[in-house]
């Protein structure tokens, strides 16, 4: 069995919303789709928890307040959004998560597929704006409908003692990820032997920096389409880590591959012409409630 392979990939990113109300120290805070108060280029039934959306960029989402008059709503108490939606439409939209703050910056979601219609995204709170938040909203890049399903902010995850998964070349197995939450941290890394490099349009050698595109999927086939339900593209953290919650991902591995096994593959691209030899591995971390 041979699971070696190069392939190039596309870059998509992705979002989704918030919800209102007081909110309180514990260490979970459910947001209510009945609170919905915002919305544009479309129309939010607060009975269905459906949003309409009619036009490009069109959205819906909680107002906490003016940034005019500043106060809004103080989340200190917690450091992340979750926000889950489903009956989706299509899958050829994207969906933002954003979280607005009175000092007018944006913070948003990274990418989650759409799978069967469902997909869940979730945004870390800006540590310093999160005691003043003006609005947070889901927004699709193209006409939809869909279904606000639950809105939480948490607390931040502690996690437990890092693990390796068993790779075979680029190839982890389902059975590796039997005995995790969907809440456990799954960090996919690269290492490279020499300095990275690509030959520009000039001639010149010139460095790359150590940047790169991390992509899993649960076929080979599938990677030069990044077909929706069955990729992801994942987050760049560092110069050489991508991380994504084992949730995000766990609908991959119920799906065979060629060879009629169920896991991942996991691949990380460089582009250009690179000039040394790589290599990935990928650990995990269980979270702790």
């Amino acid at each position: 069995m041979n699971k070696s392979f190069n392939k190039i990939v596309l870059l998509v990113s992705a979002a989704v919303v918030v919800s209102c109300s007081a909110p309180n120290k514990n260490s979970k805070y459910e947001l209510s789709p009945d609170e919905v108060n915002l919305t544009w280029r479309g129309q939010y039934n607060n009975e269905t928890h459906r949003m309409h959306y009619t036009e490009d960029w069109a959205g819906c989402g909680w107002s906490f307040g003016d940034d005019s008059i500043k106060p809004t709503a103080n989340f200190s108490d917690y450091d992340q959004l979750v926000v889950s939606v489903e009956n989706i439409t299509t899958d050829t939209t994207t969906i933002y998560l954003n979280v607005r703050y009175t000092t007018s910056s944006i913070i948003t979601s990274a990418s989650a597929p759409i799978v069967n219609g469902q997909t869940t995204l979730r945004v870390d709170l800006d540590p310093v704006g999160k005691s003043h938040v003006i609005e947070a909203y889901v927004m699709s890049k193209h006409p939809c409908d869909l279904v606000v399903k639950s809105a939480a902010l948490s607390k931040a995850i502690q996690y437990g003692d890092e693990h390796e998964l068993k790779m075979y070349d680029s190839f982890i197995d389902a059975s590796e990820f039997d005995s995790y939450s969907d809440d456990a941290l799954i960090s996919f890394n690269y290492f490279a032997d020499g300095e990275m490099t690509y030959v520009s349009d000039s001639g010149t050698i010139e460095p790359m920096n150590n940047w790169g595109i991390g992509i899993v999927c649960s076929s080979a086939d599938v990677i030069e389409a990044v077909c929706p339900g069955r990729a992801i593209m994942l987050k760049k953290i560092g110069k050489q880590s991508y991380t994504c919650l084992l949730g995000d991902i766990r609908y991959m591995l119920e799906v065979k591959d060629d060879d009629g096994e169920c896991g991942l593959y996991w691949v990380v691209w460089t582009g250009g012409n690179v000039t040394d030899v790589h290599t990935i591995n990928a650990t995990i971390r269980e979270a702790i409630h």
